[in-house]
């Protein structure tokens, strides 16, 4: 092989390499580059979503310390104050209302716990409204007798509180999930 023929050569291998090597530093970048965006889109929603599920936390305990802000044993038609009731009630519109911020933030099974929880709160609040009625009615006329579903609103509630303590611990394990979702 003669000197400019070798030459040729080696400045061809030199070049194929360089080439190569730019290409596979390109990948290199472009994967990266990739990774990282992922990574703050990951971060871009987390943070509202975290903000989120805390406010709804924060409300949905507000609302069972507000539930929990009675006389022990089983409730009574006493229990309805109106200053009871009007602290419960505020505290499940507070709930039902965070319940659409969660379900725009997502993701979906998030969102159906939330549902749950805001559902529950729901119920609670008309059956607050519902025995807080019917304790006025008894106290402007105690001669009367209480109507005959007043055991079962009772006992309706009660069966209600205890399902949104059960709800709101699975709320909050699947939202922990989500955060901890890397997307991968």
């Amino acid at each position: 092989m003669d000197a400019g023929l070798a030459a040729v050569c080696g400045a061809l291998a030199g070049a194929l390499a360089t080439i190569g090597a730019a290409l596979t530093a390109g990948r290199a970048q472009r994967e990266a580059a990739r990774i990282a965006a992922r990574a703050e889109h990951q971060r871009q929603r987390r943070q509202p979503r975290e903000g989120v599920y805390r406010e709804f936390i924060a409300a949905a305990e507000a609302l069972r310390n507000a539930i929990g802000q009675r006389e022990l044993g089983p409730y009574k038609v006493s229990t309805f104050t109106s200053t009871y009731v009007y602290e419960c009630r505020t505290r499940a519109a507070s709930v039902a209302s965070l319940w659409l911020d969660i379900a725009l933030a997502g993701p979906k099974d998030v969102s159906a716990m939330a549902a749950d929880v805001a559902r529950t709160a729901n119920v609670i609040s008309s059956l607050c409204a519902e025995l807080e009625a019917i304790r006025a009615a008894n106290e402007a006329n105690p001669a009367d007798d209480l109507p005959p579903e007043v055991d079962a609103l009772l006992a309706g509630f009660e069966l209600t509180v205890m399902p949104m303590e059960q709800s709101l611990s699975k709320f909050i394990g699947t939202a922990q999930d989500a955060l901890d979702d890397n997307g991968s």
